[in-house]
């Protein structure tokens, strides 16, 4: 709930000055607005006497805690849940690039005429039809994983 700091200082201003002000006008204007002075604003000017404010309740320390610990479970749940939107983000975009791969790599391997592998000495070996069936299904696989 929002207050008007306006609001809440008057009654202090108020209070605290009552040594100070001899009286205290309550004015109301056509439009409906209080006004308050140390001066009448007219002849339809009310005594306005503040009420001194009601004594500490003794449990008031302990709603003041229990508030706190309500806030504090409130802002440590916000904070969870962005931290959950923050890695379902990144999640979301480590997949799509790894989609991005996957199928870059797919597409790389039905294009090709030929297919080859390096073997121990450094030399290209060309993949037979089974090894060139695998990769290309694995290939497809990794698709499947990353953008299905």
């Amino acid at each position: 709930m929002k207050y008007k700091p306006s609001l809440l200082v008057l009654p202090v201003l108020l209070l605290c000055s009552m040594n100070t002000w001899g009286t205290i006008y309550k004015c109301t204007d056509a439009r409906g607005k209080t006004q308050y002075s140390d001066k009448p604003c007219s002849d339809h000017a009310a005594v306005f006497t503040p009420q001194a404010a009601p004594a500490a309740d003794e449990n008031s320390a302990a709603r003041m805690q229990k508030t706190q610990r309500l806030l504090n479970a409130i802002e440590e749940e916000r904070n969870l849940k962005q931290r959950d939107a923050a890695q379902r983000k990144a999640d979301e975009e480590e997949r799509k690039r790894n989609c991005g791969i996957a199928q870059n790599r797919l597409r790389q391997l039905t294009q090709a005429s030929r297919l080859y592998r390096i073997d121990e000495e450094g030399k290209q070996v060309n993949l037979a039809h089974e090894e060139r069936a695998r990769t290309s299904e694995n290939a497809r696989a990794e698709v499947a994983r990353w953008c299905g």
